[in-house]
């Protein structure tokens, strides 16, 4: 399994970072905040070969890059056989995305292809499977401690992406034994109070949920506006808790297995 951040921003687009977009296996997008689409042409990926968008949940940062990447492939395809990857939100959230798409005046629903939203239910047995590529994907989710409702999801047992959460008991025996852990960490470990009053995460917290979890390798993502200088402040108390956390940055690449991330 391949994957490439997109974007690892929590706090806005800055020169660095663009806003929460990850990239598995060239085919699966989960989040498309905004300079998905640019990141997408950077690290030349054509829009035509995603065949699937998971979204965690409808914060702005994690969406509003959604529209111009099936404007682009509704409008500008020149792929007369392609379609709309399916699109799967949360429960509940299907009519947000039809509100935004109303509101944005879009006119791509028009145009050739069919757009599929589809909602994904919330039980102890909620599971998917899909096959993409000659490829089958087993992708499980969580509800997180956050708000609106989202979405942690896991992909064939091999890598978890957190959406946005503050810490909560559950998520422990979701992730246990999963190779690759990618997870939010929205403020410094100085601002935990904050962080959790506003359902967020800090490196600390990251740690410890990794701690005694089986996960060989963690990555945070949805982080603050922090230069290479300032990754090791932002992680310092990390290391003696879970060792094997790194700070992913844009076009940061996974490849598992092995686990080997190129920087």
């Amino acid at each position: 399994m391949e994957l490439i951040f997109l974007g690892t921003s929590g706090f806005g687009i800055t020169a660095s970072r663009n806003l929460p977009s990850i990239l598995i296996d060239k085919c699966i997008l989960v989040d498309c905040g905004e300079g998905c689409l640019k990141s997408l042409y950077k690290y030349n990926i054509e829009v035509s070969a995603l065949k699937a968008i998971f979204i965690s949940h409808f914060h702005p940062d994690h969406i509003l890059g959604l529209i111009t990447v099936i404007s682009k492939i509704g409008i500008y395809s020149k792929d007369l056989i392609n379609e709309y990857p399916p699109i799967y939100v949360p429960k509940g959230m299907k009519i947000q995305l039809e509100h935004i798409i109303d509101a944005t005046f879009s006119n791509f629903l028009n145009r050739r292809f069919e757009l599929r939203i589809i909602e994904l239910e919330l039980n102890p047995e909620t599971n998917l499977k899909i096959t993409i590529n000659n490829k089958i994907y087993n992708i499980n989710w969580v509800k997180t401690l956050h708000s609106p409702i989202c979405y942690a999801y896991k992909f064939n047992d091999e890598v978890i992406i957190s959406g946005d959460t503050a810490p909560f008991l559950s998520f422990n025996e979701f992730i246990k034994n999963i190779p690759i852990l990618i997870h939010e960490a929205t403020f410094f470990d100085y601002e935990a109070e904050l962080a959790h009053k506003l359902n967020h995460s800090t490196p600390s917290d990251v740690a410890k949920i990794a701690k005694n979890s089986g996960i060989k390798q963690v990555y945070l993502y949805h982080v603050p506006d922090i230069d290479k200088n300032e990754e090791e402040k932002f992680i310092s108390k990390t290391k003696t808790i879970f060792p094997n956390l790194l700070v992913a940055h844009d076009g940061d690449r996974i490849i598992f297995p092995p686990n080997v991330v190129d920087q």
